[in-house]
């Protein structure tokens, strides 16, 4: 009777030691990969103890550390950290003590925290992966009720380090493993050092359980648990498992994520300790990071450096010629001659007269008169007079180079190679922006031109000539009509027959109903008609043709703004999220996948716009 009593309390004292012997204090790890200024770690506390607020302190070097944040695991995605249960089912395990740890691992799934994530995977000769990371107890109950049949060997090792795979797979910021065995490692071909740097890296932590049997060999196992930061737990048999398990549940559930800004300097050993009021504290060390500064490449015998002679001349050669340019420019004079007094008045753009009187003027003017004979120059200085742009085109290209200019130096010495996107969007923004400005002058002139017309068509009703009609009706038209038409009748009064003229007008202005005005003045011309009746019969198909496109942009307006919403929406949703939530997002930013898949929605993106674009699209 003695004899069973003493046996009953030494049992308990196993039992109160081995529970105890995982959850006697707080401890403090790392969790994820946070980017520096931030760091996150996780205080794991005894298994009873309960955290209100206020009751964490983290310091830096003996410095209170800055916007602390605390966390229950599983109360963000964030904060989520992973439990791998692995369980040893090699032929040892026969019987009792396999039923024993299936039994254990069902009392750590009821004890766990609902959201956190758990893995089951048993372990013989290799190992079975039972249930990957859910948080719904009907799975987990599903694959404890076919937990296989034990055999083979002890592959622990492999075990463990599949398990620390599953975590960091997993895309957790960090979690636990829990290795049961009743013996040492047999047939592993990793090793525990192996499998330790693993758990490190993933921001694991290890714990294992062991249970007693004829061959049992303690060593293996706590070891495992010392190294990768967890606790080593021994039960004497299968039924006390269940109670070390449920305080493990408990204790790992009982973690909390603490996250803050550190504002340690760069290169420096800094010390973290994290106390919780009445608990304890605990604290580990990590090396700021270095600064990440650019250096000139070092110079080279067999090739070119930023340093060599021959780089140094080129750019002195460069900079001494530019010079030279601005100063000819600068003092350039330029000879009046008739064409360019005639010029303002006439439709060809290609002499045009300096007007700026500053130093920028006057280069932009010398730049122009350069290479003015250029087709390219020539239909970018007409874009501009199109457009309503009162700016020359050098004037328009200088600022434009300055500003891409700018813009790359400041990029690249955040962003370093992204700099070179300002030197291709600066100059395409520019051109969208002019070819913009340039529909919405055309669109404008579009729908003035049968008002226009109808005051043209009343001049010509009282006895006035077309030119004449054409230039009384002058003085009340607003632009772009009156500078267009304007423009018509200069040419004619210079020599130009009015039916060019206003050919040229139909052309900047891409307008086909200007081509029947030519058409008439042709007509009245050479056989004389009636231009009042005709031009009223042009003022009548205007209107109708502008009716028509008014319905039609009615009845496309909810494609073009559903356009509109569907291309800005997923830029927006990036933005927000690589504000918001930077974390989630990283990924796509700092890996070569993360790339393909950016490079591959921005191609589908532009697909999409376009696509809707031809639908919603008609031409009037």
């Amino acid at each position: 009777m003695r004899r069973g009593t003493l046996t009953i309390l030494v049992g308990i004292a196993v039992l109160i030691g081995t529970a105890s012997s995982a959850s006697a204090e707080i401890s403090l790890s790392p969790a994820g990969d946070p980017k520096f200024p931030q760091r996150t770690f996780v205080v794991t506390l005894p298994e009873s103890a309960r955290l209100t607020p206020g009751m964490v302190h983290v310091t830096e070097n003996g410095v209170p550390v800055h916007d602390l944040r605390v966390a229950p695991v599983g109360a963000s995605r964030r904060a989520k950290l992973g439990v791998v249960l692995a369980i040893d089912a090699s032929s040892s395990m026969k019987g009792e003590a396999f039923a024993g740890a299936v039994a254990a691992a069902r009392a750590f799934a009821r004890e766990r925290n609902p959201r956190q994530p758990l893995a089951l995977l048993t372990f013989g000769t290799g190992s079975q992966l039972l249930q990957p990371f859910t948080t719904l107890d009907g799975e987990l109950e599903g694959a404890l009720d076919e937990p296989g049949t034990p055999s083979g060997g002890t592959d622990m090792y492999d075990a463990a380090l599949r398990s620390v795979d599953l975590v960091r797979k997993a895309g957790l910021q960090g979690g636990f493993v829990v290795v049961l065995s009743d013996g040492t490692d047999h047939g592993s071909s990793a090793s525990r050092e192996t499998v330790v740097a693993a758990a490190r890296s993933a921001h694991v932590r290890l714990y294992s359980v062991g249970l007693e049997s004829p061959a049992f060999d303690p060593d293996s196992l706590s070891k495992l648990a010392e190294e990768g930061g967890g606790s080593y737990s021994q039960a004497t048999s299968a039924a006390e498992l269940q109670e070390i398990y449920r305080a493990l549940g408990a204790q790992l559930s009982n973690a909390h994520v603490v996250s803050y800004h550190s504002l340690a300097g760069p290169g420096r050993r800094v010390n973290v300790r994290a106390s919780v009021t009445d608990l304890g504290s605990d604290g580990m060390s990590y090396t700021s990071p270095e600064l990440d500064l650019p250096t000139l490449a070092e110079p080279s015998g067999d090739g070119l450096s930023a340093d060599s002679t021959i780089v140094k001349l080129l750019i002195v050669a460069l900079v001494v010629g530019l010079l030279g340019l601005a100063v000819v420019l600068v003092l350039r004079t330029r000879k009046s001659k008739a064409r360019d007094r005639i010029a303002q008045f006439t439709s060809p753009t290609k002499d045009r007269p300096a007007t700026g009187v500053t130093l920028t003027g006057r280069i932009t003017a010398g730049a122009e008169r350069s290479i003015s004979n250029a087709s390219t120059w020539e239909g970018l200085a007409e874009s501009l007079d199109i457009a309503g742009i009162r700016y020359t085109a050098g004037q328009v290209v200088l600022w434009s180079a300055t500003a891409a200019l700018s813009l790359a130096i400041v990029v690249g010495s955040v962003a370093g190679a992204a700099g070179l996107l300002p030197l291709i969007i600066v100059p395409f923004g520019v051109w969208a922006f002019v070819r913009h400005r340039i529909r919405a002058e055309r669109r404008l002139f579009g729908d003035q031109l049968a008002d226009h017309l109808a005051v043209v068509g009343g001049s010509l009703r009282v006895g006035h000539s077309l030119t004449g009609a054409l230039a009384s009706a002058l003085d009340e038209a607003p632009d772009p009509a009156r500078r267009e038409f304007a423009r018509a009748v200069a040419d004619e009064r210079l020599g130009m027959p009015l039916e060019d003229a206003l050919e040229s007008v139909s052309d900047r202005m891409d307008n086909r109903e200007v081509e029947h005005i030519s058409l008439l003045a042709k007509l009245q011309r050479e056989a004389g008609a009636n231009a009042g009746e005709m031009v009223d019969q042009v003022v009548a198909t205007v209107r109708e043709r502008q009716e028509l496109r008014r319905t039609v942009r009615t009845l496309t307006a909810q494609g073009r703004f559903s356009q509109f919403v569907l291309t800005l929406m997923p830029i927006g949703s990036l933005l927000f999220l690589t504000v918001a939530y930077n974390d989630y997002v990283q990924p796509l930013y700092d890996t070569t996948a993360g790339h393909l898949v950016l490079a591959l929605a921005a191609f589908l993106l532009l697909c999409g716009a376009l696509a809707i674009r031809k639908i919603v699209s008609f031409k009037v």
